[in-house]
């Protein structure tokens, strides 16, 4: 009996879904020696593979060739430690399949198709699961708002080594589309490949959206029905703007490593996907965003806990009683400096009332060659804001509060998707960048 992560593959293949213009089944044949690799290495049901600095189809392509030996992929761009001593499997870009050293876990990943190392966005990165529930859950939320059918074409050029490309990708490949995740070289080959009709659904992040629409427009008639873009918010004015250049709004994606889209839609953060509902805020009040679905939220790969129904965003949004959600902020809680808990929340918010900020950014990192002392950082983002004015805005704080090293910058330094990068910004704090 095939297990779950095996009827995933299996589904695919029989949905007659495409990967860079071959069949999905002529793609895993061509991969039977990792498949061979991997079994002299040792690989069982139920252990962790990572799939280290592998690329858009190639990704993919092994990914399902890790569900067919019904062992679990871990997407990565770096190899993550795992909790708790364990080690995995190996396969980095040159297809070289390398044995762990010791013992691996497997118990507890029964339902888990695969894991993500999160963005480190919102804290430090984690070892994130997604239940197969929860995959299938993705990509019905697909087939019914965009809808997402066998005879697209999908193009996906942000990263998939991130869970919003993954979450895109393997939906349209449940599907039946055809898809295309070779990653974007030159914006101008992308551009071509959508006027020339090569797209039928595209998915985006926000900077690679605005990257798009100031493409001067050579006078094509785009083939395009859906341009969704995920891991960020969209303007207005970029949602008009790409709609001029290429004839569609802009939807919009949203949810989480741990839950992959949970909202779709063209106004605010969208509406939710069938299976997930709001339950905090109520219809016309703000509140942390909760949802609660049918598929599991399995975690952190670190988490002990039985999968949960409920997941706290950790967003604070606006559902207004039309039905729209507008994200309005992200909830910080509390950051832990030296041992001792404060209020990022009046930080942050003293720092954005700042003229001529744009975004602010706080970051606790150990301190080089003393690791048990936290150093404190904000990153102050803005084309002209005055150090005075910083300076001032700290000083209203409370007695108590503990002041922050400012590191002043235009932009705040972004991933691959658009969101903070936090590892560029440590490094940032070494080199002491201001």
């Amino acid at each position: 009996m095939h297990s779950a992560r095996q009827n995933l593959v299996d589904r695919i293949i029989r949905s007659g879904a495409r990967l860079g213009g071959r069949s999905v089944s002529a793609v895993l044949e061509d991969l039977s020696r990792i498949a061979d690799d991997l079994l002299e290495a040792g690989v069982e049901a139920g252990n962790i593979v990572v799939l280290e600095d592998l690329q858009g189809p190639h990704l993919l392509a092994v990914l399902l060739k890790v569900w067919q030996l019904d062992a679990i992929p871990v997407l990565c761009t770096k190899r993550p430690d795992l909790p708790q001593g364990g080690a995995s499997f190996l396969v980095d870009k040159n297809f070289t399949v390398r044995a762990p050293e010791s013992g691996i876990p497997t118990q507890g990943l029964e339902t888990t198709a695969l894991m993500h190392v999160s963005s480190g966005s919102t804290g430090k990165p984690k070892i994130v699961r997604r239940g197969v529930a929860s995959v299938l859950a993705e990509a019905m939320g697909y087939r019914t708002l965009l809808p997402m059918a066998p005879e697209d074409n999908v193009i996906v050029p942000v990263p998939v080594v991130h869970s919003y490309g993954s979450g895109f990708a393997l939906s349209a490949l449940i599907n039946g589309c055809t898809v295309d995740a070779e990653p974007v070289v030159r914006v101008s080959r992308l551009v071509h490949r959508i006027d020339s009709g090569a797209s039928v659904v595209l998915a985006l992040s926000a900077p690679l959206a605005r990257l798009l629409a100031d493409v001067e427009d050579a006078g094509a008639k785009p083939d395009l029905r859906v341009a969704m873009v995920g891991a960020g918010q969209v303007s207005e004015a970029l949602t008009r703007k790409f709609a001029a250049r290429f004839g569609v709004r802009l939807m919009r994606n949203y949810g989480s490593s741990e839950t992959g889209a949970i909202m779709m839609g063209d106004r605010g953060i969208g509406r939710p996907i069938p299976g997930v509902e709001i339950i905090h805020p109520g219809c016309g009040e703000v509140g942390e965003l909760q949802v609660s679905s049918v598929a599991p939220i399995e975690g952190c790969m670190a988490d002990a806990e039985t999968p949960a129904t409920v997941w706290r965003t950790g967003d604070i949004v606006e559902y207004r009683r039309d039905g729209t959600i507008e994200f309005i902020e992200r909830r910080r809680g509390a950051l832990r400096i030296n041992g001792r808990f404060i209020d990022a929340h009046a930080i942050e918010n003293a720092l954005r009332q700042i003229p001529g900020v744009d975004d602010v950014y706080l970051l606790v990192v150990a301190r080089t060659g003393a690791d048990e002392i936290d150093d404190f950082h904000a990153f102050v983002a803005g084309a002209a804001v005055e150090s005075v004015k910083i300076d001032a805005a700290l000083m209203r704080l409370s007695a108590d509060m503990p002041r922050p090293r400012v590191m002043r910058c235009e932009k705040l330094p972004v991933n691959a998707i658009g969101k903070p990068d936090r590892a560029e910004m440590e490094k940032m704090t070494q080199k002491g960048v201001r």
